[in-house]
């Protein structure tokens, strides 16, 4: 579970603070996505497949992002798990542990792919972006992006846009294991406040780390 999370956390991230200059560089497609998206909202079913297509997990749960920095993920099930971030602090709360870890932003991607896509360098860096089609017609604008060293979590990952938005996300991992996420309800530039975006620990949990993050 905790990998399927870092590889929406991966997503998360570069949605928040991928340059818009850097994409107008390297690829139109991904520009217009995120010139018209400033807030996005959405449900996602997340499967989780071996080399062989055999399922080995599938969560539920619900997206809330807005730019820059501050999101709220919550997987439902099969295990419930809240992660929210005000741009500065992130607070994972685990309710079945009754535990809430409160973490800097930064420090709480760890070395997970996350920080690749934290900016136009990382991104470029790392990953090799370009337009491409399925062989299978769907009707939807596909990128992929392609990683260069072969030391990479994942070696290709594949964004899947209709009408400029975000729909779908396939991440291949060096194990040919693939991480799907399909969105539905999806809402974008829906107005958020900040203050959504802060989380008060419930009295009654365990509280890892230091409120003074925030």
């Amino acid at each position: 579970m905790k990998k399927s999370i870092l590889v929406l956390l991966f997503f998360i991230t570069s949605f928040l603070v991928l340059p818009l200059s850097a994409a107008n560089l390297q690829n139109s497609r991904l520009n217009e996505f995120f010139q018209r998206t400033q807030s996005f909202q959405a449900d996602f079913d997340q499967t989780v497949r071996n080399s062989r297509g055999k399922i080995l997990e599938q969560s539920h749960g619900n997206l809330i992002l807005s730019r820059p920095d501050k999101f709220i993920l919550h997987y439902q099930t099969p295990v419930e798990q809240q992660y929210i971030s005000n741009g500065k602090t992130i607070w994972i709360y685990d309710v079945e542990l009754e535990q809430v870890n409160i973490k800097p932003l930064d420090e709480s991607m760890g070395d997970s792919p996350a920080l690749l896509l934290s900016s136009n360098d990382n991104l470029y860096k790392f990953y090799r972006v370009k337009n491409v089609t399925i062989n299978k017609p769907d009707g939807l604008n596909w990128i992929e992006l392609k990683a260069i060293s072969e030391d990479m979590t994942f070696e290709r990952v594949l964004l899947a846009f209709k009408d400029h938005i975000l729909i779908r996300m396939r991440m291949y991992d060096s194990f040919g294991q693939l991480t799907d996420l399909k969105f539905s309800n999806i809402s974008v530039n829906k107005p958020f406040a900040s203050r959504q975006f802060n989380f008060v620990p419930p009295a009654d949990v365990d509280v890892i780390g230091t409120a003074n993050a925030k």
